[in-house]
Order: C-alpha cells, then structure tokens, then sequence
C-alpha cells in the first residue's frame, strides 16, 4: 500500500522524488520505494531529514515507526501520561527532583511553573547541585 501521506507531504511542499532524495541523502530509488509501500521505514537519519525538508513530523511520514519503539507490554517504561502538564501531582514533579542523585535537565518552553509550584526550588537545587548532582536547563526557543 502506498505511503499517502508522504506522498501529501511532497506535494504540499513542492518538493519532488529526485529533490528529497538528494536532500535526504539518498537514491531516487530509495524514494519511490518509501513511496510506494508504507511498511518501508527509513533509517532515523533520512526520517529526519525527510521531515525536515517537508516541514512536518516524521510521525506523520511514518507512524508505524512510533508504534515499533514504544513498548506496549508489561516492561514498558512509561507509567504513566497526562493529557497536559498541569494534571500531573505536583507531588511527582518534588518525587522526581528530591529522589535525583546523578542529573537534573530541565527542558522545555514552560519551566517556570516549576518555580511557581514548588517555593523553595532554588534551595533544592542548590543542595543537590552541592551533593553533586548536575542541574541543567536547556530553554527551547519558540520561534526556532
């Protein structure tokens, strides 16, 4: 079965077989073959470039991969997922940063409720960083 929606993505760029495969990388071939059949998963590298070059979500190219890395079963490491960050306990934002030992990486757009939600964050902070534990912020820009 054909990949519609990489073939969609194409066309609402304007970018042809012979374009995306020497953005990507790769052989006009290998584009036509993602083309046509929609269970061809590329490697991550030519997911991503594709994405890039056709300004969507490589989800959206191809969902099937997705599904193939996550686990469903029972030793799978995602407990639990709130529909947005607010219905999440503030008691499990203070368990994840009281109970960190190694590193702490704050990464996101909307951190400050953090500070916000939990006073004495910066003397938390400072004690773990004093314990030895990294603290990193990376800041996302909204426009990148």
């Amino acid at each position: 079965m054909a990949n519609v929606a990489l073939r969609r993505a194409m066309r609402d760029a304007q970018v042809g077989n012979q374009s995306l495969a020497e953005r990507c990388g790769v052989d006009v071939k290998t584009v036509e073959r993602w083309l046509q059949d929609e269970t061809r998963i590329p490697h991550l590298r030519h997911q991503w470039a594709a994405a890039e070059v056709l300004g969507v979500d490589t989800s959206v190219l191809w969902p099937e991969a997705i599904r193939n890395t996550v686990k469903t079963g029972p030793d799978r490491e995602v407990l639990t997922v709130y529909p947005y960050r607010s219905a999440c306990p503030k008691s499990i934002w203070r368990n994840l940063i009281s109970s960190a030992r190694n590193e702490i990486v704050f990464a996101g757009y909307t951190n400050y409720f953090l500070w916000l939600e939990h006073p004495n964050l910066a003397k938390v902070l400072r004690r773990k960083a004093e314990q030895g534990c990294k603290i990193r912020f990376l800041i996302g820009d909204p426009d990148s």
